[in-house]
């Protein structure tokens, strides 16, 4: 790829637009979320001081950005909830805002229907849950009811969800072991200790911070840092994942379905929906309706016809809700302003008190 079409790109103050290279280098980093500039640099054909400019463009437009954080493994008694808030009209905003800089909550959608807000946010246990919700939630102003729906087990996340800018050769070049995206990471689990919790905060913030930067912000020697994250990401203790702006990916129609199916055909149907490419998370959760499916789509229409296309490949599936994303105020620890564009990091942290300090 001739390093000419870097030049093509324009920036005027924070208008930046997104060209084709950008894509395949955020697609090349959601493959490989710490790889080494020189390994991208011969992926795209370009320079790693061409792919270290460009990214460092896209991240400071809050366009594509590295996360890393820890969660509580199924088979724990942490969890992860799906909070459905309902709220003044008057204050969805407010309160979606205020319930951003908690570091237990991971997402904030403001919905066209179902419920004003959902809060994605993750616990140690199930008492933290009730805490929240009862604490934090049930007194702040404007809040009028909260449901929780607990995920009981991930089939997608998004941190498998892919671009499609890279051509098999190039993702093989970077040893994508996970090509159609589905499922959570399933290695061996590891505990998250206390000493590890500086560490995650600092790569919260920018995952591809590198070793040495890394040791002068913890204050760990290089040896103790690599034995740490080494130990870390060999596991499903940790992970890294890469976010790029849905608009600026061409799919700004965010849409989540709410459905059921028999509890005995979820773990074989859930992979299935899974490997769907339009598929961003499909989890299995307790409440009313068994499965949550969120998808990422270019138009309105897009989501009526991939309704129809499971209805047609899964009989037993019963879609229940449909509600689309009128505005995502934070995903996976980023505030995003209202073009979905990353603003600042408020790093995750599911360990901490979730009551602030009055």
């Amino acid at each position: 790829m001739d390093e000419r079409i870097d030049r093509q790109s324009t920036v005027t103050g924070s208008d930046v637009t997104v060209d084709e290279l950008d894509l395949a280098l955020v697609n090349a980093i959601q493959l490989r979320p710490r790889a080494p500039w020189s390994l991208l640099g011969q992926t795209l054909g370009i320079s790693p001081v061409t792919a270290a400019r460009r990214w460092r463009r896209l991240s400071e437009a809050g366009i594509a950005w590295v996360t890393t954080y820890g969660l509580p493994h199924p088979e724990d008694r942490g969890c992860v909830a799906y909070l459905d808030v309902g709220c003044a009209p008057d204050r969805i905003l407010q309160i979606a805002e205020e319930l951003a800089e908690d570091p237990h909550v991971m997402t904030i959608e403001h919905l066209s229907q179902g419920c004003d807000l959902v809060v994605t946010a993750a616990f140690t246990d199930l008492a933290m849950v009730s805490r929240y919700t009862a604490e934090r939630l049930g007194r702040l102003p404007g809040i009028t009811t909260v449901h929780a729906h607990l995920a009981t087990g991930f089939y997608a996340e998004g941190i498998r969800w892919r671009l499609d800018s890279l051509d098999p050769a190039q993702r093989l070049e970077l040893h994508d072991e996970h090509p159609t995206g589905h499922g959570p990471p399933s290695g061996a689990r590891a505990e998250v200790r206390r000493e590890d919790r500086e560490l995650l905060i600092r790569l919260g913030v920018d995952g591809r911070l590198d070793q040495a930067e890394l040791a002068a912000a913890t204050g760990l020697s290089p040896t103790t840092l690599r034995r740490r994250l080494d130990r870390l990401a060999a596991t499903d203790a940790i992970r890294f994942r890469c976010e790029i702006a849905a608009r600026d990916a061409g799919r700004p129609v965010l849409a989540t379905f709410r459905a059921d199916l028999p509890a005995d055909r979820l773990d074989e149907v859930g992979p299935q929906l899974a490997r769907l490419p339009e598929i961003r998370l499909c989890v299995a959760v307790t409440g009313r309706h068994n499965l949550i499916l969120s998808v990422w789509q270019r138009s309105l229409a897009d989501v009526q016809r991939l309704e129809a296309a499971l209805a047609r490949r899964f009989p037993d599936l019963r879609v229940a809700e449909r509600r689309v994303s009128l505005r995502t105020v934070k995903r996976m620890g980023r505030i995003l302003d209202a073009d979905g564009r990353a603003v600042r990091a408020v790093p995750m942290d599911i360990w901490r008190d979730p009551i602030p300090a009055s």
